[in-house]
């Protein structure tokens, strides 16, 4: 007949076992939960870089002048939209001044846009 004592030491190492599954499960489960936080937030992140990059496609279409070359090579005309768009801007910043502060800022902020856009397109196509 077994002791009173081995009775709670079998009792204490089922309920450390019990213990020790429910501590497994809950870990499981904040894997995944991270998981899909660190999902959630490049998705996130990749849409807003994809937001800048729009912004920064209409600051540079705004930026193009008559006589200037595109990326193609060739001349490009301002739309009567881009035109009126450039006045504001100029309006806004001061005249010529405010577009080269403004072609400075396109340069600088745009330019770590773009570089990110290149990088997650390289990174998705080295998944493929």
């Amino acid at each position: 007949m077994p002791s009173a004592s081995q009775g709670a030491a079998r009792r204490l190492r089922r309920t450390r076992q019990r213990l020790g599954s429910y501590r497994h499960d809950l870990i499981v489960a904040m894997r995944i939960v991270n998981g899909v936080e660190r999902e959630v937030i490049q998705s996130e992140w990749e849409n807003w870089l994809a937001d800048e990059n729009a912004h920064c496609e209409q600051v540079l279409s705004i930026l193009q002048q008559p006589g200037q070359k595109g990326k193609d090579g060739l001349e490009e005309v301002p739309s009567k939209k881009q035109q009126q768009q450039l006045q504001r801007v100029l309006q806004r910043r001061g005249g010529q001044q405010g577009m080269q502060e403004l072609r400075k800022w396109h340069q600088e902020y745009c330019g770590s846009c773009y570089a990110d856009r290149l990088a997650l397109l390289a990174q998705r196509s080295s998944l493929l």
